[in-house]
């Protein structure tokens, strides 16, 4: 089991940074910091990752960017350095929807760019260096038009009403070659730390989160489809001042190689979200 294979589920998550769409007024900007830590079995805690979001809207639409970079020993072991952007617009039913999505995966082997683009009834994919293969099975084209990238399923957590909208069931992702649902859970509450109320957060929920491989993945046994994931993911979802967007808070679970925890560590926010 790769030490990135452990991780990767919270990774993914951990892209969730966005600005919701302006409607009216100051266009909303948001930029967050995270920070992953890693508990392994009989060891002293490691911080393994930082994580750096940008997000802001656009007329009509949005834009959002990630640079993730490994630390410590995560670095030492495996290199899982990944810079993404992506922009989008938004549907008349308020959802957000890519229009591409971009990212750069730097494993201490080799540099890989993906870029893959939603246009009506086609989602196209350019890889380079290119993929040697696409999955068993590859992601066929209506599992591709029905998924986004990670950024953009965490603008529509920004977007979202309230936290019952975000923990609403299963939503797909589709990264250029692998997708996969996550399946949220029922909406609970959630602790409001201290440290959640010096950002600015004024309230709280909670729901876990099912992985499921969906496809673009090599063939494996059905032990082995979980990332190295030992329990449901659960994700702390907080909301910004009175009626500011919602973000990740923390994100937490148990893996193959120990506990790992994504805790946001700052926020900025400037702007309004849209309104009803």
């Amino acid at each position: 089991m790769k030490i990135r294979s452990a991780l990767a589920a919270l990774l993914l998550l951990a892209f969730g940074a966005g600005a919701a769409h302006a409607q009216s007024g100051q266009p909303l900007k948001m930029s967050l910091d995270f920070d992953g830590t890693l508990y392994p079995f009989n060891l002293v805690p490691v911080k393994v990752l930082v994580v750096h979001a940008d997000g802001r809207a656009t007329p009509g639409g949005y834009e959002s960017s990630v640079s993730m970079k490994s630390y410590g020993i995560l670095r030492a072991l495996k290199k899982v350095d990944i810079d993404a952007q992506t922009e989008g617009h938004v549907g008349r039913d308020g959802q957000a929807y890519p229009n591409a999505f971009t990212y750069v995966h730097h494993d201490g082997k080799r540099v890989r760019r993906v870029h893959v683009t939603w246009g009506p009834g086609v989602v196209q994919m350019v890889s380079t260096p290119p993929f040697v293969d696409l999955g068993q099975p590859p992601a066929s084209l209506g599992q591709r038009l029905a998924s986004v990238d990670p950024l953009t399923q965490f603008v529509r957590v920004a977007n979202a009403a309230d936290a019952q909208a975000i923990c609403r069931g299963p939503d797909q992702f589709f990264d250029g070659k692998q997708l996969y649902q996550l399946s949220f859970g029922r909406v609970e509450p959630a602790q409001l730390t201290p440290q959640m109320k010096a950002l600015g957060i004024t309230r709280v929920a909670q729901c876990t989160v099912h992985y499921t491989e969906i496809a673009g993945f090599k063939a494996k046994p059905p032990k082995d489809r979980q990332q190295g994931l030992t329990s449901p993911i659960t994700m702390v979802f907080g909301q910004v001042g009175q009626t500011g967007p919602w973000v990740i808070a923390n994100i937490h679970a148990s893996t193959v190689i120990g506990y790992a925890d994504i805790v946001l560590r700052r926020i900025t926010v400037t702007g309004e979200r849209p309104r009803a």
